[in-house]
């Protein structure tokens, strides 16, 4: 993890779950982490495949000019990386394991944007299939976001955090397009 939004969810996440794999939903509490809502999200685990966003900040309404609550979260994805993000969501909920990912967009004459997205297991009246807890922060941000709709993000790297904790190493298990390490 690279930016600080990523770092202090991810240690807000860490101080709440405790022993335990992932907390639980209804320990969130939003009003202790207010200064990275803009960022934050809640992701559905669905059985259809969807992912619909339950919960997501003004900067992520930026990508696509609107409300974003309800979208499907694979829609922000270029249609070639989307096995690797369900590839992350199910490494998340299966695994009860946190992902991080560096992602990119940009087309034509757009300058790029990069970003930074982190999943982390969330349960939910003590399943891990329910709900994940996300942010998705800009590390630039080009004057166009929140004027223009973001093209599709390209995924550029990914990796499997705490994986060191649980017996397995934390690896490099997709980069510039092409997995690099073990796969999902």
């Amino acid at each position: 993890m690279k930016q600080q939004v990523s770092k202090e969810l991810h240690d807000y996440w860490s101080s709440l779950k405790g022993a335990r794999l992932a907390p639980e939903r209804n320990d969130i509490d939003l009003t202790a982490i207010r200064h990275l809502l803009a960022n934050v999200f809640i992701l559905q685990i669905d059985r259809s495949g969807r992912y619909p966003l339950e919960m997501c900040g003004t900067r992520i309404n930026a990508f696509q000019r609107a409300d974003q609550k309800g979208r499907c979260f694979l829609e922000f994805w270029d249609e070639a990386d989307r096995a690797a993000i369900v590839a992350a969501i199910s490494t998340v909920s299966d695994e009860t394991r946190p992902v991080v990912v560096g992602a990119r967009s940009g087309a034509g004459d757009l300058p790029r944007l990069d970003v930074e997205l982190l999943l982390l297991p969330l349960r939910h009246f003590g399943k891990t299939h329910s709900l994940a807890l996300g942010a998705l922060t800009p590390v630039n941000e080009p004057d166009w976001l929140g004027r223009r709709n973001a093209p599709a993000l390209h995924v550029n790297s990914m990796r499997i955090i705490d994986g060191a904790a649980r017996g397995a190493p934390a690896l490099v298990v997709h980069e510039g397009g092409r997995r690099a390490g073990v796969g999902f």
